[in-house]
């Protein structure tokens, strides 16, 4: 099934071309976790702080549903 990610912030050195405007099409197959997407994408849990599905903060452990959007954001840092 289809989702789209978009990430935020330093986490967007991995994907530079992944925005709001341009999200990161991906294929994976039903009943997947956002944390396996997370490790799909290569990136690690302690990277991602925030993860919304469709607007609404979820936890690593919800289920992707068929076009849904994942958004990334990584923990806010600065001084």
């Amino acid at each position: 099934m289809k989702i789209y990610i978009k990430v935020f912030a330093h986490l967007r050195k991995k994907y530079p071309n992944v925005n709001d405007l341009n999200p990161l099409e991906l294929e994976v197959n039903k009943n997947t976790t956002v944390e396996e997407v997370i490790d799909k994408l290569n990136f690690k849990l302690e990277e991602i702080h925030l993860i919304l599905l469709n607007g609404k903060k979820v936890s690593k452990n919800q289920l992707v549903e068929e076009n849904c959007t994942i958004s990334l954001f990584p923990p806010i840092g600065g001084g």
